[in-house]
């Protein structure tokens, strides 16, 4: 039997199946975020995650007036199919025993790619669904015969299997112009590249296979794979809450591709990572939590995260991890911009001080005659002449 992959092979089967025989895709990479940890989601669990983070109601406007747009077949993969089934054949012949058997009732199928319209298309045929989700009455209608005509059933292109699809999924959400958001990019990469693994050979070798696939040059799998790991670990092996993370996981990319972090918490360069070892080391995980916490914030601890720009974490934080003093200023302050300028030693940073406090007085002295005699002022600079008293004092012994 020879094999089948997303772009070889010839024309796929291309049919009309009807929504009933189509189930979401609990492993569809933009939903893993807002799925439970444990536990198989049901469809109405998916139908729900979709409702309230991807806007479905807006399809579902323009599916009440138009229908359905064949031009915008979905990909699904047979949930199950009949022993024996032959796929060796002509595309027309295999359409009109996978049509037969759908009728029968002997195969469904999960939706790869377009979740979005089939879970809209779901709520608008099935009232219980959207009393279920609570929209029974604020969901658009179908009141359109033709459309809801239209929308029993599906134009659906079949693969063999859903690893068939991945090629078609690496290209058009990793590398294409509807790239997923962050966290599905790496968890897609992490699951096809587990799957490669499960099946014989290294994880270099599978991302070096997913690379060719989806036309790769700028190790983009290789980055998001990692990204995932280093999500896995802070999970794992840290025990850390999830949600900062997925709601910034771009900064792990970040992070990972600043030399001094790696270097604080034992990261490999890209190119020397072994991904069957332990990527954070055990010995460094005290390092890694700490870091976590600086970017990400500690919800148990009550801690903010210090970072609001993905590029203080390259040029300060990247620095502060080096040195000692500044790290400790950071863990009590909380002050990024204060911690940054102690990377540069103590004496540095006390001539920055000195500089700095110069140029506000000398700004000051253009509007202090506004204010002669003011009390409180006057009080001030008394205070600030003993201060200097005494950095002079010290600095003189």
């Amino acid at each position: 039997m020879s094999k089948v992959i997303a772009g070889q092979g010839g024309r796929k089967p291309q049919i009309d199946l009807p929504v009933e025989s189509i189930r979401l895709d609990p492993h569809n990479p933009r939903l893993i975020q807002y799925l439970p940890e444990r536990g198989t989601p049901t469809d109405l669990d998916l139908i729900s995650i979709l409702y309230e983070h991807f806007e479905t109601e807006t399809i579902a406007v323009s599916m009440c007036k138009n229908g359905y747009f064949d031009e915008e077949p979905i990909v699904v993969a047979p949930v199950k199919m009949p022993k024996g089934f032959d796929w060796d054949r002509d595309v027309d012949t295999i359409a009109e025993d996978i049509t037969r058997l759908t009728e029968k009732g002997e195969i469904e199928f999960i939706v790869v790619e377009g979740n979005r319209r089939v879970a809209t298309i779901k709520l608008l045929r099935d009232s219980k669904l959207r009393e279920q989700i609570g929209v029974l009455d604020s969901y658009p209608k179908l009141n359109d015969k033709q459309a809801a005509e239209d929308l029993e059933s599906i134009p659906s292109i079949v693969y063999r299997t859903r690893d068939d699809v991945s090629p078609y999924l690496g290209v058009r959400h990793m590398i294409g112009n509807l790239k997923w958001e962050a966290f599905a990019r790496s968890y897609y990469t992490a699951d096809v590249i587990a799957n490669r693994i499960a099946k014989g050979g290294t994880a270099k070798e599978a991302i070096l296979d997913v690379q060719k696939e989806i036309g790769d040059r700028s190790d983009v799998i290789r980055k998001q794979y990692v990204a995932y790991k280093l999500y896995e670990a802070a999970k794992n092996d840290l025990g850390l809450a999830t949600k900062p993370i997925l709601d910034r996981f771009s900064l792990l990319t970040v992070m990972y591709g600043s030399a001094g972090i790696r270097e604080y918490i034992g990261l490999k360069p890209y190119g020397d990572i072994d991904f069957m070892q332990q990527l954070v080391p055990t010995s460094k995980h005290e390092e890694f939590k700490q870091v976590m916490a600086w970017v990400y914030g500690n919800v148990e601890e009550g801690f903010p995260s210090v970072i609001n720009d993905s590029r203080k974490i390259t040029k300060e934080l990247n620095a502060i991890v080096l040195h000692e003093e500044a790290r400790e200023y950071l863990d009590k302050y909380r002050d990024l911009e204060g911690a940054f300028e102690r990377t540069s030693g103590e004496r540095d940073y006390l001539a920055k001080t000195i500089k700095r406090a110069t140029r506000s007085l000398e700004t000051s002295l253009k509007f202090a005659y506004k204010y002669k005699k003011d009390k409180e002022l006057l009080e001030l600079v008394d205070e600030l002449e003993k201060v200097l008293t005494a950095l002079r004092e010290n600095l003189a012994k």
